[in-house]
């Protein structure tokens, strides 16, 4: 039994493999037609829709072998992706063609410095190369749709996006040296091309839109790889798989990844009989609409067991998968490479946890990172996820992709409010944006590697949120001061009405007790001593005397106070008034005395003194 696995996953066909790639041959021989033509090549089509298998394996498998007429079968062909560094991709990508001796930082140099010599600088470089006479030379521009976005984000890629593009386009239109170039391109990012000078006319002179495969071309796809390996599938498998795919011209990879997760199925359950691939392997993995994410999850899974720490796990490969996709400003998703050493510093991971989520997602039959497993990790290495489906397609890195682009959208609009409030156009920041933006951080750990990416200015909103956090914190400083005052006067007021309320309770009890009339003979009056003149007379020897308009005040200090009130136009008696002991005073006054026939007259005027 031959346990290899006829299906590439997610990545790409290679050129070395085109005796398992079933289903295309119409289109490959449109693309030989057209770059035989043109010798300029645009690639184009949906996410998904199997851009770089036709080229990489389809295309350059039938030119190396001397497929095209006229050309011959002596290529060399550099394949490379722009990123955000189009120069020196493009430089690596000749060295790794094989047109010069050395393959050393140097050598790349050089290069670099001769195609950025001029418009003519690619054919230079080429010139300068190694490249044998009646050679030709084939550049082929993986996922140019790159170029665009590194355009927008203010880096290396901004600036050499332009030259980039008149490079490959002076390359084709001159005769000195046979150099083809061939794209593969985004068909939703087609429209962008007419931001370059000269792109839109040379696409459109060579593009190849890439059509959907019928029924049964996607049906060649699944049988004939099965029949290469030794293997069978059953009809029924075929039939649900054509229905899953339905129309869904973007499912290819989806499709690939669930036929490899099947086979290796396949072979767990019967290990000792010939591959007979049927549905029950296809259900076991999830199917096209799981099997990707399921897959993806156990990979998680196997690192944090064998780690020991699940949540540090989960955290650094959910920063290494958010660093490596993006979504842009059209809510298109699309990749982001990465080198591995800012990898390292976007993530905060140790090189060796981050080595090991890498090696896990990458290794043979695991096609979720690039490069694939045969190539030793270093720093300089460019890390990148195999397919735009798996954003689509694996659940949580659906949910990372979505947090990732709310991440961006808190730090842009801090980044540019803090050059504002530096420029006197904006405050600082309050409730609820402060404390968004201090969750973001608390969550998000962001530093300036990771901030760079997107959008300069890290330090300073850095220092524009800890203001902003600080002023919170003094104002909620005054606040709390006020309120303790408020609180603090709201209690001594309370006190001060508490004690009133006690006075007037008081009071109240003593006007109860007091003021009352009582009507009793004067003989029975604790006056009676003192209506004696000598008494009286020492009353108003002894006392002070206080006259108004109304009356004569006489105050005695005896026993008790007593004060005495005379008529001030003919000195009449007309009451007293008497302080007991508990500092409450007791009127007296005299009513219907003119009845009283006892009392002699002169009474009670006041005597004279001598």
């Amino acid at each position: 039994m031959n346990a290899f696995n006829p299906f590439p996953g997610l990545r790409p066909f290679q050129s070395e493999e085109d005796y398992l790639f079933f289903g295309r041959e119409e289109q490959i021989s449109e693309l030989m037609k057209l770059l035989r033509e043109h010798r300029f090549l645009a690639v184009v089509g949906s996410s998904g829709s199997g851009k770089s298998s036709l080229v990489r394996c389809g295309l350059l498998s039938q030119l190396q072998g001397g497929m095209m007429l006229d050309a011959g079968s002596d290529w060399h062909i550099a394949v490379m992706q722009p990123g955000g560094d189009p120069l020196s991709n493009l430089a690596q990508s000749l060295l790794d063609a094989d047109i010069y001796d050395e393959d050393d930082e140097d050598t790349v140099h050089q290069v670099m410095a001769t195609i950025n010599r001029s418009t003519n600088g690619l054919v230079e470089a080429v010139k300068q190369s190694e490249l044998p006479t009646g050679s030709n030379m084939l550049i082929v521009v993986d996922q140019f749709e790159e170029i665009f976005r590194f355009h927008e984000a203010g880096n290396k890629g901004q600036q050499q996006a332009p030259d980039f593009i008149r490079w490959l386009i002076h390359a084709v239109q001159q005769d000195d040296v046979p150099i083809y170039v061939v794209l593969t391109m985004r068909s939703d990012f087609l429209g962008d091309c007419a931001r370059f000078t000269g792109l839109a006319e040379a696409i459109n002179h060579g593009e190849y839109l890439v059509p959907k495969l019928t029924r049964d071309q996607v049906q060649q796809a699944i049988e004939g790889p099965v029949k290469v390996a030794g293997g069978e599938v059953s009809r029924r498998l075929i039939q649900r798989l054509l229905n899953d795919v339905g129309e869904h011209a973007d499912q290819l990879p989806v499709l690939q990844h669930s036929l490899m997760r099947s086979w290796d199925h396949c072979h767990q359950r019967a290990a000792d009989t010939a591959p007979q691939m049927d549905l029950e392997d296809y259900e076991a993995v999830g199917g096209m609409t799981d099997a990707l994410s399921n897959h993806a999850d156990e990979i998680l899974l196997e690192i944090q067991e064998s780690v020991g720490d699940s949540t540090t796990v989960l955290n650094a490969t959910e920063r290494v998968f958010r660093a490596l996709t993006e979504k842009g400003v059209d809510n298109r998703g699309i990749r982001r490479p990465t080198r591995l050493d800012l990898l390292r510093q976007i993530t905060g991971a140790s090189t060796e946890l981050l080595n090991t989520i890498i090696e896990a997602y990458r290794a043979p039959g695991r096609t979720f990172l690039m490069p694939f497993s045969n190539t030793p990790l270093d720093d300089g290495m460019v890390i990148d996820i195999s397919h735009e489906s798996l954003m689509r397609v694996w659940k949580r890195l659906k949910t990372w992709v979505e947090e990732e682009s709310q991440s961006v959208r808190i730090y842009k609009r801090l980044s540019e409010t803090a050059i504002l409030w530096k420029q006197n156009h904006a405050g600082l920041y309050r409730d609820p944006d402060l404390q968004i933006s201090l969750s973001w951080r608390e969550e998000n750990r962001p530093n300036k590697t990771w901030a760079d990416r997107y959008y300069p200015g890290f330090d300073s909103a850095m220092a524009f949120l800890d203001e902003s956090q600080e002023e919170s914190i003094r104002e909620e400083r005054a606040r709390e001061e006020a309120r303790q005052r408020e609180v603090a006067q709201a209690k001594a007021l309370a006190e001060a009405e508490q004690e009133k309320a006690l006075a007037m309770e008081r009071l109240a009890i003593t006007q109860k007790r007091y003021n009352k009339t009582y009507h009793y003979p004067i003989s029975k009056s604790p006056f009676l001593n003192i209506l004696y003149k000598d008494k009286l007379l020492e009353i108003v020897q002894s006392g002070e005397l206080e006259v108004n308009d109304q009356a004569i005040k006489l105050v005695y200090f005896g026993d008790n106070e007593i004060t005495v009130f005379f008529d001030k136009k003919n000195l009449d008696l007309k009451g007293w008034e008497i302080k007991d002991q508990y500092n409450n005073n007791i009127n007296f006054s005299l009513n219907i005395v003119a009845k009283n026939d006892v009392f002699k007259k002169g009474t009670f005027k006041v005597p004279e003194i001598n």
